[in-house]
């Protein structure tokens, strides 16, 4: 068995603080601590931000060119009855099309949010900007998308379970960064970047969005 790194610190934080950051929106929202929910939203923006950003200049196996395949190619992944035995680094074709599922429902669900306003004391940054129509659409959207969420979290985890099974702990990894593979020598291995530059990144798009919109939230909640 021969032990590879398939994912930086930054993937591995931004994986982690992802589904801690959902569920703080989501408790937040559950119990009407609307500063908060939005100051949590902020950091979620900028943690996407980032990982889109990353998604070019990343690590091998955080780079879009590196996992997103033809459609060919995820049809094949699935009709292969031998895929859980592929040596394959980061996500294969069905990863990725969660990755990409996921990076879109959030994308929808961060500007639905700061479009939508519950007409009473909340309200987001964008929603100035629209007609009352589009804001009334965009408050339905937030909420249906979450639903969307959760559906896509629901599969992640199945499929997840699945890998289990056979005998591919994918939550290890996760953890750790690497992987044990077998009969991997002839194959090149992913290059892997320092995860700091990308924290580096996120926190100065945090602090632009922060000085841009939270710092209301924040001046309410600390001072």
């Amino acid at each position: 068995m021969v032990k590879v790194k398939v994912w930086d610190g930054f993937i591995r934080g931004y994986h982690w603080l992802q589904v801690s950051l959902l569920f703080a929106l989501w408790y937040c929202a559950d119990n009407g601590e609307m500063e908060w929910h939005f100051v949590f939203g902020y950091t979620l923006l900028a943690l996407w931000i980032t990982r889109f950003i990353w998604g070019f200049i990343g690590s091998d196996t955080a780079k879009f060119s590196y996992f997103i395949k033809s459609p060919k190619a995820l049809i094949d992944y699935l009709a292969d009855k031998n895929k859980f035995d592929r040596v394959k680094f980061g996500h294969n074709p069905a990863g990725a099309c969660m990755v990409l599922l996921f990076l879109a429902l959030l994308a929808t669900q961060l500007f639905s949010g700061l479009s939508a306003s519950d007409d009473i004391l909340s309200e987001g940054p964008l929603a100035q900007y629209f007609s009352a129509d589009t804001v009334s659409f965009m408050t339905w959207l937030h909420s249906v998308n979450f639903d969307l969420l959760l559906w896509a979290i629901g599969l992640h985890v199945i499929a997840i379970g699945a890998y289990k099974l056979k005998k591919q702990p994918l939550v290890k990894a996760m953890f750790t960064g690497a992987a044990e593979y077998k009969l991997v020598n002839s194959i090149t291995q992913p290059t892997m970047m320092n995860g700091l530059v990308a924290w580096l990144i996120f926190v100065s798009i945090a602090g632009i969005i922060w000085w841009q919109w939270g710092h209301e939230n924040l001046g309410y909640l600390f001072y």
